[in-house]
């Protein structure tokens, strides 16, 4: 992804991060330098594509939605245009924030492909008995979503009766360890292993100890024959890249960045949506 100089190590000193909130899924990409994920970027209909709507952009061409069917995904994984205008963006990173391995829990030894939310999804939280309705109804917001009050945020039973949280395999080798509600960024006050716990096997309660389908992510999330799945497991193919393609088998293009022992680079990371979590910058080296 990066060229850095001979004998030199790069270091990365300031991250600058995005962040973009929409729908209930969440996918996420660096955006800055430009990753090789993004080479659709480069055409057409993300070419097309620019925020906010303008006289030369309307309908699909300025819109931010997910790619549910495989088609019409521009506006997909906006990022910010860096133009000096507020708020304006482009698809320059075309659909860099679709790759990953979908289907991935704690302890199983390989993805299926196909389980998006780990038998969680349709759930929805009541704040101090008030449901997100009610709250706007009220012209009420809570400062902070992610740590309410102790007891303020619970789940709504009446949304979580076809819930079943499991891992994808029959005998996961290793159970969650990330209880601390202070380490959980969603659902936190669940009890830990809970029936309301229901990202209990999502990869970040056990940092490292769920798989991957590919280092660098699947186009699209999902083994190759499986085809567009539900929960933003999609992709629309172009003459660069195609739904099921490796990230680690990417060709290799001209640097997009070259740094220095001593530099502060500039990094820029965005997440289409929030599914809770962390994450982390890793340089890849090239395939041997």
């Amino acid at each position: 992804l990066l060229s850095t100089a001979p004998a030199k190590r790069p270091i990365m000193r300031q991250l600058a991060t995005l962040l973009l909130a929409s729908g209930a899924s969440g996918h996420a990409a660096l955006s800055f330098p430009r990753p090789r994920n993004a080479a659709d970027g480069s055409l057409a209909p993300w070419t097309s594509w620019a925020y906010p709507c303008d006289m030369t952009h309307s309908g699909a061409n300025c819109s931010i939605s997910f790619c549910e069917h495989g088609h019409d995904c521009q506006g997909s994984c906006p990022i910010a245009a860096r133009s000096g205008v507020k708020g304006a963006l482009t698809a320059s990173n075309g659909q860099a924030c679709y790759w990953f391995s979908n289907g991935c829990t704690v302890g199983c030894a390989r993805c299926d492909g196909s389980s998006n939310h780990v038998g969680h999804g349709s759930q929805r939280f009541l704040f101090k008995g008030m449901s997100a309705a009610a709250l706007r109804a009220r012209n009420l917001s809570i400062e902070d979503p992610f740590s309410p009050p102790p007891g303020a945020l619970a789940l709504n039973q009446t949304t979580a009766k076809s819930l079943a949280i499991a891992p994808n395999c029959a005998d996961p080798k290793t159970a969650p360890t990330v209880c601390d509600p202070r380490l959980r960024t969603a659902n936190t006050q669940a009890a830990c292993g809970s029936k309301e716990d229901v990202y209990y096997y999502s990869p970040w309660r056990a940092p490292g100890a769920a798989p991957v389908i590919d280092a660098c992510g699947m186009a699209g999330g999902r083994f190759p024959g499986q085809g567009v799945g539900g929960a933003g497991a999609q992709f629309q193919n172009s003459s660069v890249m195609r739904q099921g393609d490796a990230g680690s088998a990417l060709p290799r293009g001209p640097p997009a960045a070259v740094w220095r022992a001593g530099d502060s680079p500039e990094v820029g990371w965005t997440v289409m949506a929030n599914h809770g979590g962390g994450y982390a910058y890793r340089l890849g080296g090239p395939r041997p």
